[in-house]
């Protein structure tokens, strides 16, 4: 008789972040400009254009929760991370929204900075794993590195590059930062425990 698959920590574990990584893909490449101006669309006959994006922008969100919530950790953490991607991701598209309609208009340049949506992946998928992860306060400092990804979008539009071009390297950027911070985090949290630890050991043999 075949032995039963179970759910456990590794399983739950690997889940978790099999779901984020998707979740975190479809952040990325999923265009969610009409949805993001959904408004505009209003009394346009045939167009299903913001209703598809709407459902894939709720798709990604629940992505998020779940693979969160999933993480084999404390409840307060999961909890975090969930509250994290929840306020993150609605705050943007309440923003993108207000934005769509002309609500919101000045400062150009800022607001596109703030809802860039590599933006919004990195901070969103790399803070929602460090919360879970139980990482150190200093590393949350490679959170820091998500800016590099509006500044690049920026320099890639007034480059004029073509749409393929764009979404090619957007992509990179967030694919290379997410991993490289979570890494880096890694190195950082080794790094701030080994040296708690020789601090006390330095403590209790002197």
């Amino acid at each position: 008789m075949a032995e039963r698959v179970r759910f456990d920590r590794n399983a739950r574990y690997g889940a978790s972040m099999g779901g984020v990584l998707f979740a975190g893909y479809l952040n990325i490449v999923t265009s969610f400009d009409a949805f993001i101006q959904a408004e505009n669309y209003a009394g346009v006959l045939g167009t299903d254009v913001p209703i598809v994006d709407v459902f894939e922008f709720l798709v990604c969100l629940g992505l998020y929760i779940v693979s969160f919530a999933l993480f084999p950790t404390s409840a307060a953490r999961r909890l975090g991370a969930v509250t994290l991607a929840c306020v993150a991701l609605l705050l943007w598209a309440t923003i993108g929204i207000e934005r769509g309609v002309g609500n919101i208009v000045e400062p150009v340049g800022l607001w596109q900075f703030i809802t860039d949506q590599g933006l919004i992946t990195l901070i969103v998928s790399l803070g929602g794993w460090l919360i879970v992860r139980e990482r150190t306060p200093a590393a949350y400092v490679v959170l820091l590195l998500a800016l590099i990804s509006p500044i690049v979008s920026r320099l890639l539009v007034e480059s004029s590059v073509t749409s393929g071009a764009y979404a090619l390297v957007t992509l990179g950027v967030v694919v290379i930062i997410g991993l490289g911070g979570a890494w880096v985090a890694v190195a950082i949290d080794r790094w701030m425990r080994a040296r708690r630890s020789r601090s006390e050991t330095a403590r209790l043999s002197g």
